[in-house]
């Protein structure tokens, strides 16, 4: 008897009234078939009854070795069985067969695969599943290899978006308890809605900042505007003598001039705070503000908040996990609760954004964007709520504490973040 891998083939005829289900089910129930040990891939079919037309379903189970499949006939073929039975009684038909290691027959020079070194007996190497030509592929490949990309990651996103936005927790749960091939990974997923939100964010007219864009320094007096008009001081009328005026840099904000504009007070700063940032450096940092009326720092404190997150997301971790420390799981998991959460912030907020612009594109004042808006940060407190019960698997009353602690906890972590975010900005400005 071979002892490598083996194939343990299920054919399963659902009754046409409760295909759709089935189905459904059918992908839950070979996750969790895949979680036992000794299984390492599955495959599902479609196929058809040759003599009733009757729809099929056959699913392929790879098995490590013929002990492995024997372990599950064993231990846990009764049990899995008894699931399908107790949901659908005696609505489908089920038969079973053990497939081992074959060839193709009309292939006569079988040879390494290129990407895996895995005997092919075929086109496709079974273990990788890369196709077993080498000639250099053509464009239209390339094309149609991004179009399968495209459709796949589509498939997966629209999957983990509506879980991830409207079943508060279930999208953590699910990959939790290993359900992960059918959503997008959860670290792509904070990244891609980290970068989507701040580019959007960047757009958002409502992030500049101050009025007047004309901002100038006078570096030179320019006399009055009449001549014959006399001096009020350091001069004569008539003359065109500038007066005294203070050595420096005048700053003009909208026809207004400020001298001293960054007069800076450090007689109550902390003695660390004067070592990184000495009193030279932080008034060349305060002119460098006020010249744009902030618009610059406020640019690159925006650009520097999601490299803040990555920072701030794993002392949360540690919070949770001392919020939890009963709950059997690992700081990772914790990790990946605040990773879909704060996911789901970042999405909200790009949709907020987004409604708003087209409010006042298509029809200004029309839509109540202001309500829909409330709304939805109104939704933001509550989901981490439920999300909360639903991963933790926690009561109202327990879960209201931990939610508390984690509220003091966020405000406290968040402020001194932000301050570091705050002061690592103007000294790299």
């Amino acid at each position: 008897m071979p002892g490598g891998s083996i194939t343990y083939e299920v054919t399963l005829e659902p009754d046409a009234e409760i295909l759709g289900e089935f189905e459904a089910w059918l992908e839950y129930h070979v996750d969790d078939m895949l979680a036992l040990p000794g299984f390492t891939g599955a495959t599902i079919h479609k196929g058809e009854n040759p003599e009733t037309g009757a729809a099929l379903r056959i699913v392929r189970y790879e098995l490590r070795d013929r002990a492995a499949l024997q372990r599950y006939l064993d231990e846990y073929a009764p049990r899995m069985r008894a699931e399908a039975l107790s949901r659908f009684k005696d609505r489908f038909r089920a038969s079973r067969r053990i497939v081992h290691e074959g060839r193709d027959a009309a292939l006569t020079d079988a040879r390494p695969c290129p990407n895996c070194s895995e005997l092919l007996w075929g086109q496709y190497c079974a273990q990788c599943g890369q196709r077993s030509r080498v000639r250099m592929i053509t464009f239209w490949e390339l094309v149609k290899d991004a179009g399968d990309l495209l459709a796949s990651i589509d498939s997966r996103l629209w999957r983990t978006l509506g879980l991830l936005m409207f079943r508060p927790g279930r999208l953590t749960l699910d990959y939790l308890q290993g359900k992960r091939a059918r959503f997008v990974p959860p670290v792509r997923l904070f990244i891609a809605s980290t970068i989507v939100f701040f580019f959007i964010a960047t757009l958002n007219t409502r992030f500049e900042f101050g009025g007047d864009p004309a901002v100038v320094f006078d570096d030179q007096w320019e006399g009055p505007a009449s001549q014959s008009e006399p001096l009020e001081q350091g001069g004569e009328a008539g003359t065109t003598e500038p007066p005294a005026v203070p050595v420096g840099p005048q700053l003009n904000l909208g026809g207004v001039t400020l001298d001293g504009a960054c007069d800076i007070d450090y007689s109550f700063a902390p003695a660390w705070l004067e070592r990184v940032l000495p009193m030279e450096r932080a008034v060349e940092i305060c002119e460098r503000i006020t010249v744009d009326q902030g618009r610059s720092f406020a640019r690159t404190l925006l650009g520097n908040v999601p490299a803040m997150m990555f920072l701030f997301l794993p002392l949360m971790g540690v919070v949770m996990k001392l919020a939890y420390p009963l709950s059997g799981r690992y700081y990772a998991e914790h990790l990946l609760f605040l990773v879909h959460y704060h996911s789901f912030f970042f999405l909200l907020n790009i949709g907020v954004i987004v409604l708003r612009w087209a409010g006042e594109l298509a029809a200004p004042g029309a839509l109540p964007i202001g309500l829909v808006a409330t709304v939805a940060y109104v939704y933001l407190p509550v989901y981490l709520f439920r999300a909360m019960q639903v991963v933790y698997r926690q009561g109202f009353f327990a879960t209201s504490f931990k939610y508390a602690l984690l509220g003091i906890a966020y405000l406290v972590a968040l402020v001194f973040t932000l301050l570091g975010l705050v002061l690592y900005t103007a000294l790299t400005l």
